[in-house]
């Protein structure tokens, strides 16, 4: 879909990724280290002044005035280098350490960051090699659908039999909600354990505490792992919370959180992610990550550990400026009769159209074909979320990361021709 919106010219609101710039923090720490090459030169950049980097080479204000930027970091980097190089394949020991104390101050346990935490190429990535560490082809997943695609294709590639059940929306009450007999039903012989995303992509169902603890009861019942996907944690909005599943009680030994910086950070494109991880198979998993792609490039590694260690108020006031775009696209798409529950969380809408005049009719991807050719915005359709059942039929999704020009240029698009 995102290469039909650039061949159409549509405002991109299919894939998962921002048009705005990550965290500076995040990227100094990238740019710091690939020019830096050691821990003292990026310590000497951080406090580099222009006065005194024109004094350290030589030059006069009017010749140090002429230089372009490539050129004065040209002439800044270090000739000796260890950041651009291969390093610990399951993460630096510094990010190691972040991800643990991060993890420590959102979700109060503090995993070891020598035993339980592997860096990854990002949350995709990590997800893989924790099934194939954990899982044995014939082994039974519960997927719940609508899900993030990776789910049902990577269980495909291990010879894994996804269980799925079905969330649906309750329009009335603005949520969607798991079936616990249906979940329960699904955890039969052979099942090895639950995914779980939240907040959750497409729909932005915020896992509550009851649902979470009825998962973790669940597994400690039926002797079953949980691998929860926690990439927006910080993104939740009308007084949600996300809460960690390995944080309940006799969950820390069954749970593997994976994560990454790609939603945090506005860096989808840096693919650094990690893994926490029982003890017992981490070895395991860091041997399949190795053997997969080796390691994370160590300086993303290094903007990232700086990253987490942002204060606090960073990541907590994160969801505000999403809020706002959240409600320009709800308002958008509203006004031409798509029927919606705000998300609680992530920053997608998972939007019924049967209600929609120019679209009621047409299947899901004739409807986000027609929004691409003739609106100019770019959706998903809902059944590409879906494997078994029609329940998907009646949905597109929406992203509603991109710029607040861009959603409300989408807005006046979605009018122009369905209004």
């Amino acid at each position: 879909m995102t290469r039909l919106a650039v061949q159409h010219g549509a405002v991109n609101l299919s894939q998962g990724f921002t048009d705005e710039a990550p965290l500076f923090e995040l990227v100094w720490g990238g740019v710091a280290a690939a020019v830096g090459g050691d821990d003292e030169h990026i310590e000497h950049l951080d406090r580099l002044t222009l006065g005194q980097a024109c004094n350290e080479l030589g030059l006069s204000a009017d010749a140090f005035a002429e230089l372009s930027l490539k050129d004065l970091l040209a002439r800044l980097q270090n000739p000796r280098d260890r950041f651009n190089q291969y390093s610990f394949p399951f993460g630096l020991p510094e990010l190691r350490q972040a991800i643990a104390d991060y993890t420590n101050r959102f979700y109060a346990f503090h995993p070891d960051p020598d035993t339980r935490i592997t860096v990854v190429l990002g949350a995709t990535e990590g997800l893989s090699s924790v099934l194939r560490a954990v899982c044995e082809p014939g082994d039974a997943l519960v997927v719940f659908q609508p899900f993030h695609e990776m789910y049902p294709s990577q269980s495909a590639i291990f010879g894994l039999e996804p269980r799925y059940v079905t969330l649906r929306e309750d329009r009335a009450a603005g949520t969607w909600t798991m079936d616990r007999d249906e979940v329960r039903a699904a955890c039969g012989p052979g099942t090895r354990g639950i995914i779980v995303n939240t907040p959750h992509n497409p729909t932005g169902k915020v896992f509550q505490h009851e649902d979470l603890e009825f998962i973790a009861s669940l597994c400690q019942e039926r002797d079953l792992f949980a691998f929860t996907d926690e990439i927006y944690e910080h993104i939740v909005y009308d007084g949600h919370r996300h809460e960690c599943l390995a944080g309940f009680d006799g969950m820390d030994e069954r749970t593997f959180v994976i994560n990454s910086i790609s939603k945090t950070g506005s860096a989808t494109g840096w693919r650094v992610g990690w893994v926490i991880s029982p003890e017992a198979y981490t070895t395991r998993i860091r041997a399949i990550h190795d053997t997969l792609v080796i390691q994370a490039p160590t300086p993303l590694q290094k903007g990232t550990a700086r990253l987490l260690r942002q204060d606090d108020a960073v990541f907590r006031d994160m969801w505000q400026a999403y809020d706002r775009k959240r409600m320009t696209l709800v308002e958008g798409l509203r006004q031409v009769g798509f029927q919606i529950s705000p998300p609680e969380g992530s920053y997608y809408l998972f939007a019924n159209y049967r209600q929609v005049p120019g679209l009621k009719d047409k299947s899901p991807m004739d409807a986000a074909m027609f929004l691409i050719e003739t609106a100019g915005v770019a959706s998903v359709p809902g059944d590409n979320f879906y494997r078994i059942g029609n329940e998907g039929d009646d949905y597109l999704r929406f992203a509603f990361c991109r710029s607040l020009e861009a959603l409300q240029e989408a807005g006046r698009r979605l009018v122009k021709t369905l209004g």
